[in-house]
């Protein structure tokens, strides 16, 4: 299970094991982690964690999030990729660490007034190549609420792989902010598959990296 190991100007403070879901991050007390601090944004970032992948988003917070020195919005994260808020570091880890806990879900935020929001994409069905292969492996290409989902036959085990959203908009005209977008991220997937695999080898021969994360500039 995914880890994270939260420090303070170079002070181990706490590892928080992170869950299937959505991990809040910010000043105020209605979130999963609180981090005491003035230049802390009230609701700073959002981890979310689907399944092998967990993806970092900024909340338009005031003083910003850095992913390794890098002034991000949205990060898929890889093993030992170093977040940092304010003076708090955190390290992502892919792994479980025994001393590791749990966080409490925080005290609910109380309704104002019940607003009707956007359908959540829905899950696209599994397509097959032309051999009758499930295209993205055993699993299918499945969204995961920032990319499309897949994996890469590798010597009898399967590599799990990531496209992000942007890089399906900008390199092959999937608009996935829709209440369909899940199927559109999907089919431009399995569309272009064949592309994107290579692109996914490619970025895997370079860095030996699990799991694999393509982005627009991996074209």
């Amino acid at each position: 299970m995914p880890t994270l190991i939260v420090t303070k100007n170079g002070v181990a403070l706490r590892n928080v094991r992170l869950l299937e879901g959505e991990l809040r991050i910010g000043r105020s007390a209605s979130n999963h982690l609180v981090l005491a601090s003035a230049t802390v944004s009230k609701a700073h970032v959002v981890l979310t964690r689907h399944g092998h992948f967990v993806t970092l988003h900024d909340l338009h917070s005031t003083n910003g999030t850095l992913v390794n020195g890098d002034d991000v919005s949205v990060r898929p994260l890889l093993d030992r990729d170093i977040i940092q808020i304010s003076n708090f570091e955190m390290m992502y880890l892919d792994r479980d660490l025994a001393s590791a806990e749990i966080l409490e879900d925080p005290p609910p935020e109380p309704v104002v007034e019940a607003v009707e929001t956007e359908r959540a994409p829905l899950e696209p069905a599994m397509g097959v190549d032309a051999s009758g292969h499930r295209i993205g492996g055993s699993r299918g290409a499945h969204w995961v609420g920032n990319g499309v989902a897949f994996a890469l036959p590798a010597q009898g085990r399967e590599i799990q792989a990531l496209i992000t959203d942007d890089a399906l908009a900008s390199h092959f005209g999937a608009y996935v902010h829709a209440s369909d977008g899940a199927s559109r991220a999907v089919s431009a997937y399995e569309e272009n598959y064949v592309a994107i695999n290579v692109a996914a080898w490619s970025r895997y021969d370079a860095t030996h990296r699990e799991p694999i994360i393509v982005r627009s500039s991996d074209f």
